[in-house]
């Protein structure tokens, strides 16, 4: 009876080992078949990149853009038009020239003086003899001269008698005539030269003295 408790011993002893032994091996060719598993590999895509904004000190992003805080970068967008960049207007609304103080041949408002405070005349609808008989006051610098311009012919001209009483200018009060051309007043002294040349400008005419002396003339 013991040698037969001995042998069912062992014999279930050993079919314990078998079955260890088996469940080894079959984990075995288990791992074996997941590690010789083909890997199907990545197609190759193209990666693109580009480089992250600048953060500043406060957090906030910096750009390099070279333009004021929100105004536009397209360069191909007109800029804003500024306000204190448009063109300056005399009294009368109209646009004055203005020349670079190396050039004398024109003529500023400084270099003309102050301009009487008068309404001035209608000149509208172009310029005619008739609208500009009568008294003028003429400006240069601190100094006012009075214009008479008058229909009457200049003997032995095509021009018309003018003179300026009691006025001081050296340029102006040897006036002896007037001739329209266009939106330009010409004066001339007696011998016929001419002393100064005044265009159209608003309702008034600004120009130059023969020596280049600015004036302006308003009636």
């Amino acid at each position: 009876m013991r040698i037969s408790r001995r042998a069912s011993v062992s014999i279930a002893v050993i079919g314990v080992v078998a079955l260890a032994l088996g469940g080894c091996a079959s984990s075995g060719v288990r791992t074996a078949n997941i590690s010789t598993e083909s890997i199907t590999p990545i197609q190759n895509t193209p990666v693109t990149s580009s480089n992250l904004p600048a953060i500043g000190q406060d957090g906030e992003v910096q750009t390099a853009d070279a333009g004021m805080p929100g105004q536009p970068t397209d360069l191909e967008q007109p800029a804003a038009l500024n306000p204190t960049l448009q063109p300056p207007v005399d009294q009368f609304g109209q646009p004055v020239q203005v020349a670079s103080t190396d050039d004398t041949s024109f003529v500023t408002l400084d270099a003309v003086g102050a301009v009487p405070n008068t309404p001035g005349r209608d000149l509208n609808g172009g310029l005619t003899i008739e609208k500009l008989l009568g008294g003028w006051t003429i400006v240069s610098g601190a100094e006012q001269c009075k214009l008479n311009l008058t229909y009457t012919a200049k003997t032995g001209t095509s021009r018309y008698r003018a003179s300026t009483p009691g006025c001081g200018l050296a340029g102006l009060k040897v006036v002896a005539s007037w001739h329209l051309v266009g939106t330009q007043v010409q004066l001339f002294d007696e011998a016929g030269d001419i002393i100064a040349s005044l265009i159209l400008s608003g309702n008034r005419f600004i120009g130059t003295l023969a020596g280049g002396q600015g004036i302006s003339m308003v009636g």
